[in-house]
Order: structure tokens, then sequence, then C-alpha cells
């Protein structure tokens, strides 16, 4: 007779098969135009700048590229769910793994450079760059970026990567009530704060969008790999962009470069 009583893990675990028959994506919601969107963006990423991780096999451009690749998709997956604050937590690390990947490309950069002016030793730069990408300090990393960058027609690009990742790293270092994740059950996450999601869909875009437009800036100086990244490549994708013109001034700024040189 006791043995027909079900535990109450075993019931709870019961409600959990449920919750999970019940659950809601956004995608198959108002919602899901704009999460259409965000997913293309993150597939040209994927594909269209996909030539650029063959670029210096000796370095760990590609492992960074698709661990930035793996957050973004990780972020999309968990923002579907409802899970906003899992799903900022992997958009920093996202973010993060891009400022590596973006020392590793200038490194790469800076040392060709180096060669075509016949210079064949490790400079004072290169050995910094190297330390910066693996850095485990993150504030250094993330400040010597913005450094870095800051005579770039990118820099308002890393400014906006820059912002973000401030202030996804309250999430993750939860200090303050406004930080808490909201729910208290796994069935609070069928309730949808309209407010949290638009905002935070944005700030994903933000993120995919600067990726992008970064890596633009970067095809103009590895042309000669193969890793050539037209404008009229991403014309749907600046069509999304608004009154933003970064992939103008990344282009005006090396023709204007050409010219001078």
């Amino acid at each position: 007779m006791f043995e027909d009583i079900k535990p109450n893990w075993q019931l709870d675990y019961e409600l959990y098969e449920k919750l999970l028959n019940e659950r809601v994506f956004f995608t198959n919601t108002e919602l899901k135009d704009r999460l259409l969107i965000i997913y293309k963006k993150i597939y040209l990423y994927t594909t269209l700048t996909n030539s650029i991780t063959e670029v210096d096999s000796r370095s760990n451009i590609e492992n960074f590229f698709n661990e930035c690749k793996n957050n973004l998709i990780i972020s999309y997956d968990l923002t579907n769910i409802n899970y906003i604050n899992a799903s900022k937590q992997i958009l920093r690390s996202a973010i993060e793994s891009f400022f590596r990947f973006s020392l590793a490309i200038s490194r790469y950069i800076e040392y060709k450079e180096n060669k075509k002016n016949r210079i064949f030793s490790v400079t004072e730069s290169l050995r910094e760059l190297k330390s910066m990408q693996d850095t485990h300090k993150v504030g250094r990393l993330t400040r010597f970026v913005l450094d870095y960058y800051e005579c770039t027609p990118v820099k308002s690009v890393y400014m906006n990567l820059y912002t973000l990742y401030s202030d996804f790293s309250s999430i993750v270092h939860v200090n303050t009530k406004d930080n808490f994740t909201p729910h208290k059950y796994l069935s609070d996450y069928i309730l949808l704060d309209e407010d949290m999601i638009h905002v935070h869909l944005s700030h994903i875009e933000v993120v995919i969008n600067s990726i992008i437009q970064v890596i633009f800036y970067f095809s103009f100086y590895l042309d000669d790999e193969r890793v050539g990244i037209k404008k009229r490549d991403l014309m749907e994708f600046e069509s999304t962009l608004g009154d933003e013109h970064c992939l103008d001034l990344i282009q005006s700024y090396f023709e204007t470069t050409r010219v001078q040189g």
C-alpha cells in the first residue's frame, strides 16, 4: 500500500515533465519575426565570415571565433525559452571571446606588416597583444581593447560591446536586488515580461551587429588572404542598421588610406 504512494521528488519530476510539454518558445509567438532576423545575422557571422578562421593556423583565431559563435547560438536558444539572465551571461562570454579573437587577428595583421617592413623579430607590441588575448584579468583585456582600437573607424563599435559587457557583468556577479533572477519556480518561465524580452533582443542585435561590422573592418587587412568581404554581400544586413553608417565609415577609411598611400 505504502509503495503506491509516490515520493515528493517523483511528483515534482512529473510536474517538470508536464512543464516541458507546455513550454512556450518565443519563436512560436509574435516575436518570431524578430528572432528570425537575429538568427539570420548569427548565421551570416558563421558563414560569410568563416574564411577568417583559416588565417594563421598556429594561433587561437579559429578557437576564439568558434567560442564566440557557440556562445551566440546558446544565448539565442536560452532567450527562446525565456531564460533571459542566463542568456545575458552567455552573451557576455560571447563578447569576451570576440575581444580575444580581435586581438589575435590584430596580432597577425601587425606581424604581416612587420614582415613587409623586414622586421622579423618579435616586437613589444606583438608580445603585448599575445599577453592581452590570453590574460585571465578580464578588466585589463577590455580596457586594452578600447585603447587599441581608439583611432580606428570601429572605435564606437567596440565601445558598444564594452558597455554591454559591463552591464552584463552585474548579472554574473550578482550583488544588487535588481540583478537577481526574478523567477522563483520553473513554471514562472512561462510568464512573459515583454519589456524585458524586447530590451534583451535589442542587446543581442547590438552584439551580433557589432561583430559583423568589426569583421568587415578586418577583411580589408586580409584581402590577400582570401578573406574578402564586400559591402554588397552585407546589403540585407546593412538594411537592418537604420541610421548607422559604420560600414560606410569603414569602407571610406580604407579608400582614403589607399589614396594617401
